[in-house]
C-alpha cells in the first residue's frame, strides 16, 4: 500500500543513505534475464539530491556506489540500465 514516489525515497535511503527532494516518475524498461529465466519491468524514478553521501548499505548486494558520467558508464552494465540508455533519447531527465 505504498506510492511508488515514497517506495523509492525509502529504498534509497535504505540503501544508500542518500535523501532526495522533487521525484518524477521516468521511463520503464522490460527487462529478461535469460540465464537466471526471470523478466522484470523496471520503473526508474527521476530524483534531485537533497543530502547524503553514498554508503553501501547492503554489502552482500552491492559492491559499493561511485558517480559516473552519463556517457562513459563502466562496463559491464546491469541490463535495465543497458536498456535505459537505448530509450534514453526519448525522455528529459
Amino acid at each position: 500500500m505504498e506510492k511508488i514516489e515514497d517506495c523509492a525515497r525509502r529504498e534509497l535511503l535504505e540503501e544508500t543513505g542518500l535523501t532526495v527532494g522533487d521525484l518524477k516518475t521516468g521511463p520503464y524498461t522490460n527487462d529478461f534475464f535469460p540465464n537466471e529465466d526471470k523478466h522484470y519491468i523496471t520503473l526508474f524514478m527521476v530524483a534531485k539530491y537533497q543530502s547524503g553521501e553514498p554508503v553501501n548499505r547492503e554489502p552482500e548486494k552491492c559492491e559499493g556506489w561511485e558517480w559516473f558520467d552519463w556517457n562513459n558508464l563502466p562496463a559491464p552494465l546491469f541490463p535495465p540500465i543497458e536498456n535505459l540508455k537505448k530509450i534514453s533519447h526519448t525522455f528529459a531527465f
